[in-house]
């Protein structure tokens, strides 16, 4: 199968998720109990108002409804919000009419991109070395610290590391690391950390199971028989085809990552997709839940296509499918 058609395949099939993922989303929105005039401080104003001017507050909803489309069938609004999702017209939110959602985007998504991809980064940086420690080191006390604290670092939820992390810096020894905030390199340190700490341990269980495994094939033993050094070994036979391998874990690192930016963000004040997301769905807020919804979804499924893209780029024998 071709490139292009493979790609083609694949990008259809990431529209389709996406409609659906929207669609429930917005189902989901739709079904839970109150409204955005109950959730905010705009229901206040609107109750006095209904009591002293019960015209004024019906065509006051009214005008709101229509506006934002709520007044049409289920399926038309469902229909709505996912074609403008799709063509990236998310139009404004309930809460600030007077600014357009994709402005908003345009601050808060390179944030959340640059955590995401940070942490990814940073946990192939720390965990690929720790794998090959542990796995050539196995059976010794080392592998067994190594898988130990690799456990630890996918049992302890990102946004309890964080927590940790902001009562440490900011309490225990403050002054070290800034623990709110965004702008600056030290600002952005803290929270990395807080979403790398379960991606390393994946990446470094990974790493060591597929370098044992990749130590024990005949071409390794082959190699070694014939008397190459055990480095050269294991950079060139056993560890290239097992960094070939881990490039399939890259995918489901980085959902993980963008997820946890979701709580990260908030614990550490972070302008952002987290934090639209934190201030959107509580207040029921349609447009920029949906909208955060779409961008959060279009960052894994895209970094799904990149990744099998990149596993045959590596691995020719892979056929794209």
């Amino acid at each position: 199968m071709g490139f292009v058609k493979f790609l083609t395949k694949r990008l259809v099939a990431l529209v389709m998720t996406i409609s659906a993922v929207l669609a429930v989303a917005y189902l989901l929105m739709y079904a839970a109990p109150g409204s955005f005039f109950n959730s905010t401080n705009i229901g206040a104003g609107l109750g006095q108002l209904r009591l002293q001017n019960p015209a004024l507050y019906q065509q006051y909803v009214d005008q709101f409804q229509s506006r934002y489309g709520l007044d049409q069938p289920l399926w038309q609004q469902v229909a709505k919000y996912v074609w403008h999702s799709l063509t990236f017209n998310f139009g404004t939110s309930f809460a600030n009419p007077s600014v357009p959602i994709m402005q908003q985007l345009k601050s808060a998504f390179p944030i959340s991109a640059v955590l995401a991809l940070g942490s990814v980064f940073l946990a192939i940086l720390i965990g690929i070395p720790l794998g090959v420690v542990a796995a050539l080191k196995r059976h010794t006390w080392i592998d067994s610290a190594l898988t130990t604290l690799s456990v630890a670092g996918q049992a302890i939820p990102s946004y309890v590391l964080a927590v940790l992390l902001v009562l440490l810096f900011g309490v225990v020894v403050p002054g070290i690391l800034p623990v709110n905030g965004w702008g600056t390199f030290g600002e952005a340190v803290l929270p990395i950390i807080a979403l790398s700490a379960g991606s390393v341990g994946i990446i470094t269980r990974y790493m060591r199971g597929s370098l044992i495994e990749g130590l024990r094939q005949d071409y390794v033993r082959t190699a070694e028989a014939k008397g190459v050094p055990r480095r050269r070994v294991v950079v060139r036979h056993a560890m290239r085809n097992s960094l070939t391998a881990l490039i399939t874990v890259i995918g489901p690192t980085f959902a993980f990552a963008v997820v946890s930016t979701v709580w990260v963000e908030q614990i550490f004040s972070i302008p952002g997709m987290g934090n639209l997301m934190g201030a959107a769905f509580p207040t029921k807020d349609v447009p920029l839940s949906i909208t955060s919804v779409y961008i959060l979804s279009l960052m894994v499924m895209g970094m799904n296509v990149v990744v099998d893209v990149l596993y045959r780029a590596f691995d020719p024998r892979v056929a794209l499918e």
